[in-house]
């Protein structure tokens, strides 16, 4: 006779007693109440608002319909069953009878990869690598990270992980190879003055970059310059001592570049555009059924300087949260291609064995009540980005339009 097994509801609760509930501990309400994430690699289902599980599953008699197949299969069927994955694909199941483009069901290494992207750091080295005529170069390397405290440098050809030769493997494969969990050792082997080079690392945790800054100088003025590639969670932080730099500098104007950016914590964005617009501003509005809340500027901060921002097809979501804030409230100028459109808000649920469930929640809206979801937000000036190893022609539209204001 085969061996009673734990119900599916049984097992609901003991996920949400032992991983859920207890995770719920890490995290203040304001980090998980509201988050938006976007990402084109998973089929754009990413872009919306966090919120972990409040509690178990209802026992409403069209779930007990669910549960009673899962313990009729799971315990009878004429072959052995995997509960985990039966389990999983009926959560698939519920996730694609929506039709939603933007929720999805992620497990094993992509939910992994989604937790490191937009936690803003990972496991590792603190260095980037990139392929340059067949042989992998150390790219940037991380301030203050475990690669520089090691003496690793720019520049350097990277041959070997712990003596295994990563000739003609991919920059992914190779990345997989050198982080780990923290306090453990990965050794390298780099080539420098046509030398080798084993150099002995510990990984710890590594701050992801999100935010580059720099200033032009230009008909005696100087403009300021922050590129965003993604809205993680240590990204305000990031956007604020940049900023804070440049205007120590006397910045007279400044561009903020999200071409590319698709998307991240909506509370980073909101704290970003609470630097510029004025305290009981319209942010942007967040739409449920019926019911519209508009979220307004509670700080003191504000600025008043020109500020130019670009974009092209792959600004989305939170990028546009702040492109359609600083457009219509504090009057930025837009520069480069239409955005592409995201505006929907999303749910998100983290199961005990690390996958991620994510639905549709809610909407949002500019400041103005405009709803750009599959519309974008058009620029002031619409300008093709033209490929130039030398030049950056929108780049140079947005200096042009900044420098004349």
């Amino acid at each position: 006779m085969k061996k009673k097994k734990k119900s599916l509801i049984e097992k609901i609760k003991r996920f949400y007693d032992k991983k859920i509930k207890k995770n719920m501990t890490k995290y203040t309400m304001k980090e998980t109440a509201l988050f938006m994430i976007i990402t084109f690699s998973f089929g754009l289902v990413l872009g919306g608002i966090i919120m972990y599980g409040k509690g178990p599953f209802s026992n409403s008699s069209s779930l007990n319909e669910f549960i009673a197949t899962y313990n009729e299969i799971s315990s009878y069927y004429y072959q052995d069953v995997d509960d985990e994955k039966l389990l999983e694909a009926g959560i698939k199941g519920m996730i694609g009878y929506l039709g939603d483009p933007y929720s999805s069901y992620m497990s094993g290494e992509t939910a992994e990869d989604f937790n490191e992207d937009i936690d803003g750091y990972y496991q590792g080295i603190g260095a980037e690598i990139k392929y340059e005529k067949d042989k992998v170069i150390i790219g940037r390397i991380f301030e203050d990270s475990p690669a520089s405290k090691a003496g690793l440098k720019t520049g350097d050809e990277l041959i070997k992980v712990e003596d295994k030769s990563i000739k003609d493997m991919s920059l992914a494969k190779i990345s997989s190879l050198v982080k780990g969990e923290k306090g453990t050792e990965v050794n390298i082997t780099v080539i420098r003055d046509m030398k080798e080079i084993l150099l002995k690392i510990k990984r710890d945790n590594v701050d992801s970059i999100s935010v580059t800054s720099e200033i032009i100088e230009k008909n005696d003025k100087k403009v300021g310059y922050i590129y965003i590639s993604v809205f993680a969670s240590n990204t305000f932080k990031q956007f604020e001592k940049e900023l804070k730099k440049l205007e120590e500098d006397k910045i007279d104007s400044l561009i903020i570049d999200v071409r590319g950016n698709q998307g991240g914590y909506l509370t980073a964005v909101t704290d970003i555009i609470s630097l510029f617009v004025k305290k009981g501003e319209i942010i942007y509005q967040l739409k449920r059924k019926d019911n519209i809340e508009k979220i307004y500027d509670k700080t003191k901060d504000e600025r008043n300087y020109p500020i130019v921002m670009l974009v092209d097809s792959r600004s989305a979501s939170a990028s546009e949260v702040l492109v359609g804030a600083l457009k219509e409230t504090y009057k930025a100028t837009i520069v480069g291609t239409k955005t592409f459109g995201k505006g929907k808000v999303q749910k998100v649920s983290a199961l005990s064995n690390g996958s991620i469930v994510k639905y549709t929640y809610e909407e949002w809206l500019t400041p103005d009540g405009n709803y750009i979801d599959r519309e974008g937000i058009t620029p002031d000036e619409e300008i093709k980005y033209v490929y130039d190893e030398k030049i950056d022609n929108q780049k140079e539209k947005a200096l042009e339009i900044i420098l004349s204001k």
